[in-house]
């Protein structure tokens, strides 16, 4: 319950330091920005046997191709917004965290694994393609991430 309060009252703080600073903070339901993946497509993908021909026809064509074995796909989700300044000199600035599809194909062109990572605001996307490059642990072998 604590730990409750304490984001309240961080977030009461964050708002009103923004609202002094000419700032103004507008929450939004998070919504895809730019060219967004259809999830539905993904999904089907995920579950059943599909080749890399089947998620270029279906997915059209990544942002990051990382290797032959990997494809990446990007966009990003706006959370909200940050209006600056005033009048004719506003400033509207989106509060964004990327999303990734990683795509992993076997030697055969089938497809393999597919994860849906997340990036933090404003990240780079380094670290979701060393996540997706990662093979991921076996059930009976420890987690080296963590």
């Amino acid at each position: 319950m604590a730990a409750h309060k304490r984001l309240s009252v961080s977030c009461f703080v964050l708002v009103g330091a923004l609202f002094l600073a000419g700032c103004l903070p507008i929450p939004v339901v998070p919504h895809g920005l730019g060219v967004v993946p259809d999830k539905d497509a993904f999904k089907s993908l995920c579950s059943g046997a599909a080749t890399r021909a089947d998620v270029l026809l279906l997915m059209g064509e990544p942002k990051y191709r990382l290797d032959d074995a990997h494809l990446m796909y990007e966009w990003d989700v706006a959370y909200g917004y940050v209006v600056a300044g005033g009048g004719y000199n506003a400033v509207i600035i989106p509060v964004t965290a990327p999303h990734y599809f990683c795509l992993e194909f076997g030697p055969d062109s089938q497809l393999a694994r597919c994860d849906h990572l997340v990036g933090s605001l404003y990240a780079k996307p380094d670290k979701a393609m060393r996540r997706c490059m990662k093979r991921p642990a076996k059930p009976d072998e420890p987690d080296e991430t963590k």
